[in-house]
């Protein structure tokens, strides 16, 4: 390869070694990230050729042939390199091999964000346009560089999918970057291959018991009290981005979802390791009062799949890893905002930031959609992305004593903690999934993450009208403190309660707690529900109007204490 060749590609993708590293920056949304560049490891196109003919090809490029592992990203091979290459070696090779015209493409694998999780470029290209750019725009762009358009509105979110015939993800970095140099374009990147993690460790199943719902030590969300109110609308949606959910499972209330990943139908799972979107669905909305399994926090709700991931299976195991494109991802946050999911979960992060998927979450925020995503399980005190995004919500994972879980990311920007140790749920049906059964018991932010995005549907509930900064107002305000006074980086506004929760969240509850009629919730009525309390029904007292006045008027008068 010419020297000159070679120079220009490192510079383009900021290659740089240091002592144990090899690494490259980028920038997502105007920041810089630093990835590192895997030196053992390259991404492989290899096109419409033979088994006999990638075997030439792994011994001509010095490939272990024996050790390739496809993915689950079009045609895209993992080729383990047989030689200790430098960074510009990797990007030598790759541009020897695209130049070559032996495969179809290939590329660097890089290693980015906070657990340093693959990430690599595709020959496709995400891209969003600055308001008020003219009509044409993007086929001038197309025809300047060569592209054609493959979706011109990915997910209904005004986000461009383009293809390119470049060979070379060392190119396709390039042409990303001078897209995005263009002053009517927002940003443009590649939709690239990457991996995200679970947050979950599975754990021991003979812990049966659901803490988290209901336990004497009251380190619990109170949801029998919460039932007393309402089991949730079915009409409210939470969409559980993920792995997929077991369609045949018959204790999750949901409806069909829909798959992005092309890999099976209805958000159903497609291979033997995709067992991790049904354990999350059931902390939801598992149902309630059918004398089978678990019970989820909400429900009543309506869960959906929906898949735009596909968990990993590398030598025969399954690594708890998540492997997706940005459109995938795209495309399942803008389903769920169009088919009128109020809510969905992300229980899993940690991978490089995207840009695409970024403006996905924002715009449907912006639209009505409550998004929560767990801070991740790397015990640091470095919030991952997603739950990193100002408009997601982050939820810490909660221990049954009511600390916080040794392996929970906290931080700044932590929204507030749910329960996330030894959590039982819900389990793929038969042999499938962790344990073999329909339930599991489980750890993770990934079960502390849709616990609170269950009473996030059920205080909408309760008021379909609230935006999602209401939502996230009431959730904050009803929170149950733990640590220090306030907010704090372990348990954010603390940990979520659905009685209290469901009560302030009642349009009609704030002027019933009012029962001295004096205008204000205070102390008076505290203490005029103390000298009822107990069986009283039709009295002033009985603010949820079941016939007994107790701990549920208490929780209402403090939800709405103050004026009224």
């Amino acid at each position: 390869m010419p020297c000159s060749l070679l120079l220009s590609s490192c510079l383009v993708l900021g290659v740089h070694d240091l002592p144990g590293h090899h690494v490259a920056t980028f920038h997502v949304d105007g920041a810089q990230a630093v990835m590192q560049i895997d030196p053992n490891w390259i991404m492989v196109d290899p096109g419409e050729v033979s088994v006999d003919a990638v075997r030439v090809l792994a011994d001509r490029w010095g490939l272990d042939f024996g050790s390739f592992e496809d993915s689950s990203v079009g045609r895209l091979i993992y080729a383990p390199v047989q030689k200790d290459l430098s960074a510009q070696q990797v990007v030598a090779l790759v541009q020897q091999m695209a130049m070559s015209g032996d495969v179809a493409f290939a590329s660097p694998l890089f290693l980015g964000g906070t657990r340093m999780l693959p990430w690599c470029p595709t020959s496709e290209v995400m891209l969003q346009l600055a308001p008020g750019a003219e009509a044409g725009v993007v086929d001038e762009l197309a025809m300047t560089h060569g592209l054609h358009v493959i979706d011109s509105d990915v997910g209904g979110q005004g986000i461009v999918r383009l293809e390119s015939s470049r060979a070379s993800g060392v190119e396709m970095v390039a042409l990303s970057r001078d897209l995005a140099a263009d002053a009517r374009v927002v940003f443009a990147h590649s939709n690239a291959m990457r991996w995200t993690q679970t947050c979950e460790i599975p754990n021991d199943p003979e812990f049966s018991a659901q803490w988290g719902l209901h336990q004497s030590s009251d380190h619990d969300m109170d949801a029998p009290e919460a039932w007393d109110i309402t089991y949730g609308d079915e009409d409210i949606q939470v969409v559980v981005l993920d792995s997929g959910i077991d369609q045949n499972h018959g204790d999750i209330h949901q409806i069909p979802g829909e798959t992005f990943t092309g890999s099976s139908t209805d958000g159903d799972p497609s291979n033997s390791c995709d067992n991790h979107g049904t354990a999350v669905a059931g902390c939801v909305s598992a149902t309630i009062n059918n004398a089978v399994g678990v019970v989820g926090v909400a429900p009543g709700c309506t869960v959906r799949a929906g898949k735009v991931f596909n968990e990993i299976s590398l030598f025969g195991f399954c690594l708890g890893f998540l492997e997706f494109q940005d459109a995938w991802v795209v495309e399942g946050i803008g389903w769920a905002a169009d088919q009128g999911a109020r809510v969905t979960n992300s229980s899993w992060g940690g991978g490089s930031a995207s840009s695409s998927i970024n403006a996905a979450f924002n715009q449907t925020h912006a639209q009505g959609v409550v998004h929560v995503a767990a801070a991740g399980n790397d015990g640091s005190s470095t919030i991952g992305w997603p739950a990193s995004l100002e408009n997601v919500l982050a939820v810490s994972a909660m221990q049954s004593n009511g600390t916080l879980a040794s392996f929970s990311t906290y931080g700044n920007g932590l929204f507030a903690a749910a329960p996330g140790a030894g959590i039982r749920t819900t389990d793929r049906s038969g042999a499938d999934g962790y344990d073999g059964g329909n339930t599991v018991t489980i750890d993770g932010t990934s079960f502390a993450s849709p616990y609170l995005a269950g009473v996030a549907a059920m205080v909408l509930s309760m008021d379909d009208s609230l935006s999602p900064d209401g939502v996230a107002d009431v959730l904050a305000s009803t929170a149950v403190d733990y640590g220090n006074a306030g907010w704090d980086t372990l348990y954010g506004h603390g940990f979520v309660n659905v009685a209290a929760a469901v009560i302030a969240a009642d349009p009609g509850t704030d002027c019933l707690a009012d029962i001295t009629g004096d205008g204000a919730v205070g102390t008076d009525d505290i203490l005029q529900v103390l000298s009822d309390w107990g069986p009283c029904s039709g009295c002033a007292s009985d603010i949820t109007g079941d016939g007994l006045v107790g701990v549920d008027e208490i929780l209402a008068i403090i939800a709405a204490f103050g004026p009224c």
